[in-house]
């Protein structure tokens, strides 16, 4: 007989704010309500504004398509000395002729 377990499914879903994720989201806010407070001008406030939901918009359709985007492209900064050089199309190989 298999043994069942329950998980808790606060661990398992992604924790996310406005439909994307957390930290880009209040990161992109905080810095769109910084910049209206502290210009104090109209249309720098609606400037921020659209820069809000430009960003808003392209954030959420990142985390359409992988919620840990961000956790994978600052892991592949780490370990990019690791990675393997490759050629393009246009490279010759080296060919020594003794």
């Amino acid at each position: 007989m298999a043994l069942k377990s329950k998980v808790c499914e606060a661990i398992v879903t992604e924790q996310t704010f406005l439909g994307c994720d957390r930290e880009l989201c209040m990161t992109l806010t905080f810095f769109c309500v910084g910049l209206a407070f502290c210009s104090a001008d109209l249309l720098i406030a609606l400037i921020s504004l659209l820069t809000f939901l430009v960003g808003l918009y392209f954030l959420r359709l990142m985390a359409k398509n992988d919620l840990r985007l961000r956790q994978v492209y600052l892991r592949q900064l780490k370990y990019r000395p690791y990675y393997k050089a490759q050629g393009n199309l246009l490279s010759v190989p080296f060919k020594k002729y003794h």
